[in-house]
């Protein structure tokens, strides 16, 4: 039986489409055996191969240094992502599963926003760390047909990774004035978890009842059973 990385598509085999990749990859990223930490392989054949090591579920450390090393920023993770992805959706293409091409590309597109998202209010370090664990729970989801999980936030994971490092905010100059909005991002507090908003609720992030986070759904402005931004009230 000939290797699924020769199938036609387009006239073309999938080695043909991604000449700068190994076949080997191709097949195990088709498989769902190609591990979140060698994407860089994607962008970089002569990579050096660094045995995969599941990083701990607990806030970024130094222990968390080759996640970070493969993927110093943002765009650092992006690229190869999105030709992780491609190949993906090629791979689906070629095996004629349409609905499935169309399940990779939609949850792609949720999932870069997501990502997107946790970049611009949370801690780089928490973000990768998130997405290695995110996206190695995907690959036993992947194995039975099943892309769905891309699209949804794991609040899981968020709540025991991500939500504890904001970015500070920004600083004020000088000639900036000293009123500043309501903020949308949690206030540091002594309260118990229990006796907190829950800020992503108001966000329409969470979506669990009861918060997974064991916050309070309740407006973040007056504390009322409604969402902050129907609150007539002035914060």
């Amino acid at each position: 039986m000939g290797s699924h990385a020769t199938t036609e598509f387009g006239g073309k085999s999938l080695p043909a489409l991604f000449p700068s990749i190994e076949s080997k990859i191709i097949l195990d990223i088709a498989s769902h055996a190609f591990m979140p930490l060698d994407l860089p392989r994607l962008l970089s054949p002569l990579a050096a191969r660094q045995d995969y090591v599941t990083p701990p579920s607990s806030a970024p450390s130094t222990e968390h240094t080759l996640t970070l090393k493969h993927f110093p920023s943002f765009h650092g993770l992006l690229r190869p992502l999105l030709k992780y992805f491609e190949v993906l959706g090629a791979f689906a293409a070629s095996s004629g599963k349409p609905w499935e091409v169309f399940a990779i590309t939609c949850s792609l597109s949720d999932y870069v926003s997501h990502l997107t998202e946790l970049h611009q209010q949370y801690k780089w370090s928490a973000v990768v760390i998130y997405h290695v664990e995110f996206h190695t729970i995907r690959l036993w989801d992947m194995k039975s047909g099943d892309y769905s999980g891309w699209a949804r936030p794991d609040h899981n994971l968020l709540s025991r990774i991500v939500y504890m490092h904001p970015l500070p905010p920004p600083l004020s100059t000088g000639s900036q004035s000293t009123t500043k909005p309501p903020s949308s991002k949690p206030k540091k507090t002594s309260l118990p978890v229990e006796q907190q908003v829950c800020y992503d609720w108001n966000s329409e992030i969470c979506k669990s009842s009861p918060c997974s986070s064991k916050r309070r759904h309740v407006c973040r402005t007056c504390e009322g059973d409604h969402l902050s931004s129907a609150c007539t009230k002035k914060a």
